[in-house]
């Protein structure tokens, strides 16, 4: 059987006979592997109750062909298989009785991130429940194959977990993947066999799939009240076959919609603006429940979900101080400490986070202890909710942090019932009280954070200053690089607007300045930065500044404001083609 699908990595199904007396799901299994879009290249029905079956399963597992099942019509062995040969694909194993959720089985066997993994229920006393679905690598496949010889075919029933308690062992670490909000039945009987299947047709899927794709780890305002409505735009956006990306860009639009709204300084306007960009952050959260939903992920897409917010996010700001500018109120110095501020808090807590992954080393999960499922039928009370719930002290300091929601519920609140200059000044108020809060947090454990490791710098300081901050440790190796891209972009708009520039253009240079700093660190997070010679980085934006635009404005025996504004705009150009297309660039490189 073969069926196409989006995933574009093809599975061997092995559909296990382990108990002779219930009656067989194979056809409805693959009807809802086909709805889930995987692409069978091989599958196989394996009785297991005799020494053969065992061997006939293990030869299904290495991938070796076997007497009776060619895999091709015209009976030729996979390209690749042989005895000794590495599978190029992986294998799942899935009893042909099982009753379950097409979801269910797709989260397994249909998701990237998920290599060697098994269906889990519950977890009590230190112990996981496996559902008897199991995803083996393609490259686990020989070492499972070798630990299927030592199963007893005497006891079929508890054969999967079995073989999940010997995998450790043998160097494969299957990864618990939660079942969810879904049904699981292994019956026994006719009458369970009806049950489950009742059971089954009364699970709304769609809906609660749709549920299950709202992301966990967010701030109070994203988790109670923006993913409360995300979800209900995530299934229309699927519906018409929209991309993650292509969300993405529309929430960007919108949000400079709603900053053109803004800046009018028009109230009615405003408030348009500012309901705009509370459906921007909706719709924004859209994209990444998107790719959840589907099952698929880009790396291109989380670096322009990234890049996005956070031009969004600063085109809102300048918005303010322009809407002030045409009430005859100077609000560009605001704009800019509320710009520094925020870029100041996300590399500092970026920064930390790295250091301390950095000096704890690798992770190495302990394996798994799996057990029997509790009974023979597994309905869910409701869906289960990947969003986090917190008692009110982990809520508070999700909000100490400011984190985006926040943020832009008070631009929006400000923009729509308050002036300018007020949404200004409680940007920079709250974002500093952040800040404060992060430093504390930092000089309360700063201990923790010494080591010889040299640091990873997740700002773009270009050459010179980066190969300095890296010798830096402890707490120092913490806050220099955000205090660094904050004297940065301090000096742009106090020596810009200082020698006669237009504070707006100063602002727009620092704004660009601060979205290069953060595609940089991002891509330290992720892996995917770019080399610091590449990139125009702190030290060398610095030095074309001081050049091309200070000094002139300092020694020409004319009147420089139109030399020095014109000289902002155009640096402004450079830096932020140059960082974009090379953190693109670094990213594309990464994806391939």
């Amino acid at each position: 059987m073969s069926t196409s699908g989006s995933s574009g990595q093809p599975l061997d199904i092995v559909f296990l006979e382990l108990r002779p007396n219930v009656p067989s799901r194979v056809q409805a299994l693959r009807t809802a592997l086909a709805e889930q879009g995987v692409t069978i290249a091989d599958e196989q029905v394996v009785t297991v109750s005799s020494l053969a079956g065992v061997a006939t399963l293990a030869a299904a597992v290495a991938g070796q062909p076997t007497p009776g099942h060619p895999v091709y019509d015209d009976g030729t062995p996979p390209t690749g298989v042989g005895r000794n040969a590495v599978p190029r694909r992986p294998v799942a194993l899935i009893p042909a009785d099982l009753v379950i959720n097409g979801t269910a089985l797709g989260a397994v066997l249909d998701d990237p991130r998920v290599h060697s993994g098994a269906l889990a229920g519950d977890e009590s006393g230190g112990h996981r429940e496996l559902l008897d679905v199991i995803r083996i690598d393609a490259a686990d496949r020989p070492a499972a194959a070798g630990l299927v010889h030592e199963l007893d075919p005497a006891t079929p029933s508890s054969l999967l977990l079995d073989l999940a308690a010997r995998l450790p062992g043998a160097g494969v670490t299957l990864r618990p993947v939660p079942i969810g909000g879904y049904v699981w039945a292994r019956p026994a009987d006719a009458a369970q066999a009806a049950a489950a299947e009742l059971a089954l047709a009364a699970v709304p899927e769609r809906r609660v799939r749709l549920r299950e794709a709202a992301r966990g780890g967010d701030g109070f305002f994203s988790t109670f009240v923006l993913r409360k409505l995300s979800w209900r735009l995530t299934g229309p956006a699927e519906r018409l076959g929209l991309t993650p990306n292509q969300v993405t860009a529309f929430s960007f639009v919108i949000g400079l919609v709603a900053a053109g709204l803004i800046a009018t300084g028009d109230r009615p306007l405003a408030v348009v603006g500012a309901l705009l960009l509370q459906l921007c952050v909706v719709v924004d959260c859209v994209d990444g429940e998107l790719a959840r939903y589907r099952r698929r992920f880009s790396r291109f897409g989380a670096w322009l979900d990234a890049g996005t917010d956070r031009i969004k996010e600063f085109a809102v700001v300048f918005a303010l101080a322009l809407a002030g500018a045409r009430a005859d109120q100077d609000l560009w110095p605001l704009a800019a400490l509320a710009i520094g501020v925020q870029t100041f808090r996300s590399l500092a807590d970026l920064s930390w986070s790295l250091r301390r992954a950095q000096l704890a080393g690798a992770v190495v999960e302990a394996p798994v202890s799996w057990r029997g499922p509790a009974g023979n039928l597994r309905t869910p009370s409701g869906f289960v909710s990947s969003t986090d719930t917190h008692g009110v002290g982990g809520w508070l300091k999700r909000i100490g942090h400011f984190p985006i929601g926040e943020r832009f519920l008070l631009i929006s609140l400000g923009a729509a019932l308050w002036t300018p200059k007020g949404t200004l000044i409680a940007l920079c108020a709250a974002g500093l009280a952040a800040a404060v809060y992060l430093l504390a947090a930092l000089a309360a454990r700063g201990r923790s954070l010494r080591g010889p490791q040299r640091p990873a710098v997740p700002a773009d300081t270009g050459p010179w200053l980066g190969a300095a901050l890296q010798r830096l440790r402890g707490r120092a190796a913490v806050i220099a690089a955000p205090t660094l891209a904050v004297v940065e972009m301090a000096l742009v708009y106090l020596l810009g607007t200082g020698v006669g520039a237009e504070h707006g253009a100063a602002v727009m240079l620092v704004a660009v300045v601060a979205v290069a700093h953060y595609l940089q660190a991002y891509g330290v997070r992720e892996g995917a930065a770019t080399e610091s010679w590449v990139v125009i980085g702190a030290d060398l934006r610095m030095v074309a500044f001081l050049v091309l635009i200070v000094l002139p404005g300092v020694l020409m025996p004319i009147d420089t404001h139109d030399w020095v504004t014109g000289g902002l705009w155009a640096l402004t150009s450079v830096v932020a083609v140059a960082s974009v297309a090379t953190s693109l660039k670094s990213w594309i490189g990464v994806a391939r």
